[in-house]
């Protein structure tokens, strides 16, 4: 399974006439979703949006744009690499994750944020198994690395892209994008089994075979009306377009934790569908603001800025406590986008270099956008 695999060319006939470029209002996507997450982890969520609808965003991009790649990679060279696809997983997500759990672990050790640093946390922080760990006593390694939705992301990415192959072989992409959407019933239906048959209403939002269809929503996307490569994709008219946001921020609303935990992710995902269809789709004021530069800037930077903004929150509050929950989240955020920056400079890029040299057949233009 590591060699290209082969894949009919009859089977993505919409693509004979698209080619999926960068978008501009996605990386501005990315930018509302980090500072969600971050304005949830600095105590402000309840006043504004709960940090977890960032998470959500994230994970709905994250399929959407990595199922777009394979299927422009299937469609222009009749293959799809696995070896080609985890590489670059791992040139893209490993280098910023790794340096930061050494360098925040060092900075938990000399008393910035008290933690015990489990080394058994420790380890499945750096591969992605720390959203399971805590039913077994793990959960205490570096301290503010809301690692589990990366976590989630990568068990989803092992399995993934085999089955898309398999799929692949097997039907046209409508049906596939059929298949994955029925999938989606499967986490509701595990969401129900956890929270209705054993009374869990927390490990359902971390775990991850009970938070995939958040991905899986975003994969129909690409495979089914993706504007980005289709040319008579699904347009949503205006109503649809508002209707989807003001539905999704009515999503958000409830406190039952039934609802919480069981169909709000499966709302929020095929209300996401129809609110990105507009997004690639339109141009509007929200489009012109998620292209405008601070937005761009933010997103460029997002996936370190998740990594690291939450232990300078932490550890504001550990070392001046006086600047009250407001202070800490403004000086937090200047440090963040400090070492975001350092971290794109001198790690993302040259490691996006690497991947380019490495597998140049498997390195489009559009790489940039992989997530």
């Amino acid at each position: 399974m590591d060699r290209a695999t082969t894949i009919p060319d009859a089977m993505d006939p919409a693509l004979t006439v698209r080619r999926f470029r960068h978008s501009p209002a996605l990386d501005g996507l990315r930018a509302v979703a980090i500072g969600i997450v971050f304005l949830g982890h600095a105590g402000l969520g309840r006043v504004l949006i709960p940090g977890g609808f960032g998470v959500t965003i994230f994970f709905f991009l994250s399929g959407y744009l990595i199922t777009s790649l394979l299927r422009v990679e299937q469609a222009s060279t009749g293959q799809v690499s696995l070896k080609g696809f985890y590489l670059r997983r791992v040139l893209r997500i490993v280098p910023p994750l790794w340096i930061s759990i050494a360098l925040f672990g060092i900075g938990s050790a000399a008393g910035l944020v008290p933690s015990a640093l489990d080394p058994i946390a420790i380890f499945l922080q750096m591969f992605f198994g720390i959203n399971y760990a805590e039913p077994f006593g793990h959960a205490d390694g570096v301290p503010g690395m809301p690692l589990w939705s990366l976590a989630v992301e990568e068990h989803y990415y092992l399995l993934f892209p085999a089955v898309f192959i398999f799929l692949a072989h097997k039907m046209s992409i409508k049906k596939m994008a059929l298949v994955f959407g029925l999938s989606c019933l499967v986490a509701l239906a595990l969401r129900m089994v956890h929270v209705f048959v054993y009374g869990d209403t927390y490990y359902t939002y971390y775990f991850s075979h009970t938070r995939f269809d958040s991905i899986l929503f975003g994969a129909v996307l690409a495979l089914w009306q993706n504007p980005a490569l289709e040319k008579r994709a699904w347009t949503p008219k205006a109503w649809q377009y508002y209707g989807a946001l003001i539905l999704l921020a009515l999503t958000i609303i409830p406190r039952n934790e039934a609802f919480r935990e069981t169909i709000r992710y499966t709302l929020q995902g095929a209300l996401l569908f129809v609110f990105f269809s507009g997004v690639l789709s339109r141009r509007d004021t929200i489009v012109r603001v998620l292209e405008s530069a601070p937005f761009q800037i933010i997103g460029r930077y997002s996936y370190t800025i998740y990594l690291s903004h939450y232990f300078f929150i932490k550890m504001l509050h550990n070392l001046h406590p006086e600047l009250g929950k407001l202070g800490s989240a403004v000086l937090a955020a200047g440090l963040t986008l400090a070492y975001s920056a350092a971290m794109y400079k001198f790690v993302e890029q040259p490691a996006g270099a690497l991947r380019r040299k490495l597998n140049p057949a498997e390195a489009p233009p559009v790489s940039k956008l992989a997530t």
